[in-house]
């Protein structure tokens, strides 16, 4: 009962902290400022770090993302997982189809120093809406299965540090502004809290 009431806090914090940004970003906001100015930042770029930002970029694309949780899916199917694999699933299915749906409704322009050319739209941030979504769920999954506390921990921060880098990499790109990256975490914490919540009605 304590998840559910934290799932629940958490799914409702989230959606009105992304309505509040993506209000920001419809007219014209702090948040927009904010964003021009983190844009403007005179960061020198390596090209080693530009290069494995590109690499982690492909890595975790909303496709490669797909891809590799239907990989997962059908391995957790093979374990005796039916349930979790569907799940892990649909959560990324229904995380791409929010996304995109959003990008289309808004058709927020990326910035125009961008180091890579993307021909999606920008807010929010798919990277890292399915970042969260995808190190969520298999968090959720790690700690519903395991015994080992010290798996679980290392689980929780090698997520955590996974959904750092793959925002830290999209700004470092400037294929996003900072609010993209905001709107992506926090629409990404609400689809997530709303599957787990409904996981056990569904599947």
């Amino acid at each position: 009962m304590k998840l559910k009431k934290k799932l629940i806090l958490a799914s409702i914090i989230s959606l009105i902290i992304f309505i509040v940004i993506l209000i920001e970003v419809l007219y014209n906001g702090f948040l927009v400022d904010l964003d021009l100015s983190i844009n403007s930042l005179n960061i020198t770029k390596n090209i080693f770090l530009i290069e494995l930002s590109k690499i982690i970029g492909f890595i975790f694309d909303t496709v490669s993302v797909i891809i590799i949780s239907l990989i997962l899916s059908i391995f957790l199917w093979y374990k005796n997982s039916k349930k979790e694999g569907i799940f892990l699933s649909f959560t990324i299915l229904l995380n791409s189809v929010i996304v995109f749906v959003i990008k289309e409704i808004v058709q927020r322009a990326r910035p125009l120093n961008s180091l890579v050319s993307e021909n999606s739209f920008a807010f929010p941030s798919g990277h890292t809406a399915t970042a969260v979504v995808f190190f969520g769920v298999l968090v959720y999954l790690i700690l519903r299965k395991s015994n080992s506390k010290i798996f679980k921990s290392a689980s929780i921060g090698v997520s955590i540090f996974m959904i750092i880098l793959i925002c830290f990499t999209r700004l470092y790109l400037n294929l996003h502004w900072f609010s993209d990256i905001l709107g992506g975490l926090f629409i990404g914490v609400f689809i997530l809290s709303i599957c787990i919540l409904l996981k056990d009605k569904i599947f």
